[in-house]
């Protein structure tokens, strides 16, 4: 079995009490054209945002910020999406122990790992990171490192594949066969191989938070798995996890049809997660934008 990468670009975070984290990944903040899968729930996002910037969080993006395999260059994503970069920099400041604002490359934005200083003409002093180790335990990884089709020589193929045709297809209506988000049996596949690095690993991981995948999981159980558990339907034959695994949790993703989902840490004596999301309701004929905890 593949064991748990040796990962490079690592920022080492100490997790003391009072301290609040949101992690989020899987934007895919694009063009503002019909392939930007993330302008619809730019709204929702900024509220997410304002919100945990009023409640004193450090935010975390967990990779696939930015959709650089489908664009050309930066420009583009950020004349489009200034508003949400704006609420970034609220987060930012350029002394590294003092900014409520960490971001971790993803294969979509891999860009970030070699093109830095782009990056910094908006954030002075950023850094960007391929990982992100929280009191030397808690993994958060994009997660693209599972999947095969999205890291080495595969993810060539892929970024090929999105940058040339994928756009064009994806206006028609087309689903990328290369993205496990889009790809049930792809999407356990990579899960399963996150949750054997959190728990078969020499570096003393205990637990991973990852992204990628778009599809949220809290305690090893995704969304789907908590509702058939929690149901009364018990189908022969179905093969399906019953048994919640605080070693691996997913983010989901920012392109959920009209939501937006992530994880919540916050600390006092020990790490206590919540998986939430942030989507449309109604308060009489008042459209509102709410927060839920899945957990």
């Amino acid at each position: 079995m593949e064991s748990l990468p040796k990962l490079e670009w690592v920022r080492h975070l100490t997790l003391t009490p009072g301290m609040k984290l949101v992690v989020m990944s899987d934007m895919h903040r694009g063009d503002g054209s019909g392939a930007d899968d993330f302008a619809k729930n730019s709204l929702i996002y900024r509220c997410a945002l304002e919100h945990y910037l009023e409640e004193g969080f450090t935010y975390i993006e967990l990779g696939d910020a930015e959709e650089l395999w489908e664009n050309d260059n930066f420009d583009q994503i950020y004349i489009t999406h200034t508003p949400v970069y704006e609420h970034l920099a609220k987060f930012h400041d350029p002394d590294p122990a003092k900014t409520r604002y960490l971001k971790v490359w993803g294969n979509h934005d891999l860009y970030w790992k070699d093109h830095e200083a782009v990056y910094r003409t908006l954030f002075p002093g950023i850094e960007i990171h391929e990982g992100i180790l929280l009191n030397n335990i808690i993994l958060l990884i994009h997660g693209h490192q599972a999947d095969p089709k999205c890291s080495g020589e595969g993810a060539t193929v892929s970024k090929f594949f999105v940058h040339h045709f994928w756009s064009d297809l994806q206006r028609c209506g087309a689903k990328d066969p290369t993205r496990a988000a889009l790809n049930p049996g792809l999407c356990n596949e990579v899960d399963r191989q996150l949750h054997e690095w959190a728990n078969h690993n020499d570096q003393g991981i205990a637990a991973i938070i990852a992204g990628h995948t778009h599809r949220a999981v809290f305690e090893n159980l995704s969304l789907t798995e908590r509702r058939y558990l929690e149901s009364k339907v018990k189908t022969d034959g179905i093969k399906i996890k019953n048994q919640p695994d605080g070693s691996y949790y997913n983010t989901g993703s920012c392109v959920h049809p009209l939501s937006i989902t992530g994880i919540e840490i916050t600390y006092e004596t020990a790490p206590q997660l919540r998986l939430v999301e942030w989507g449309q309701a109604t308060e009489g004929y008042a459209l509102t934008i709410q927060r839920e905890d899945l957990s």
